[in-house]
């Protein structure tokens, strides 16, 4: 039995890695060398002075239990899967999909881009998320709202989902999160579109770009 590793997942249908030296994923059948390639090629461009955190990677469906099969038909099956010389099968993982659920193939690839007062444009990509404020530190992505006394220490959130909806959330701060003429409540996500302007308390307007 080889030792499991916990070296990680697929990227591309989150199949947990089972034993070193892996070179394909026992989900989707894809080699990892193949997928470094294509997502290298594909993945969005984002500003290096734009810090962003990872989204929780949402759990994977369990598999539905097939019915069972006649004994008949079991046995017609298993001819005719005994005759194909071009039939292989692989170790496949316990609780592994049946097929791979939507890859990042299939997930349109955009960033979302938010246009500050000051001419300042901070890049997200789809699986992040940033935080807005004055606070330097804790909120790296927006270091030049360190001067905007107005703002809280970390006044919102900004996230874009895997499948590219973008979202905002205000962090419980002082003097409000406006959308569309609303302010948020507290932890509460209200859904950011291309052409859409969100303020940050009373004079930090932010344009979400197309």
């Amino acid at each position: 039995m080889r030792e499991e590793t916990g070296a990680g997942s697929c990227p591309e249908c989150g199949t947990p890695v089972s034993f070193a030296g892996q070179l394909v994923c026992q989900g989707c059948f894809v080699p990892f060398a193949l997928m470094a390639a294509a997502h290298a090629a594909a993945e969005p461009r984002v500003s290096p002075t734009a810090p962003t955190e990872r989204l929780p990677r949402p759990a994977p469906p369990r598999p539905a239990q097939p019915p069972a099969a006649a004994p008949a038909a079991m046995a017609r099956e298993g001819r005719a899967a005994d005759d194909s010389e071009h039939t292989r099968v692989i170790h496949v993982i316990p609780g592994a999909p049946p097929h791979p659920a939507g890859t990042r193939r299939d997930v349109p690839l955009h960033v979302l881009r938010l246009h500050f007062p000051d001419g300042e444009v901070v890049e997200v990509a789809p699986g992040y998320s940033i935080r807005l404020g004055r606070d330097p530190q804790l909120c790296p992505a927006v270091t030049f709202l360190a001067r905007r006394d107005n703002l809280s220490r970390i006044h919102a959130r900004v996230g874009v989902e895997a499948d590219g909806s973008a979202w905002i959330a205000d962090e419980g701060s002082t003097n409000g999160t406006y959308v569309r003429g609303y302010r948020l409540p507290s932890n509460e996500q209200a859904p950011l579109r291309p052409g859409d302007t969100f303020r940050l308390a009373a004079d930090v307007n932010v344009n979400v770009l197309p």
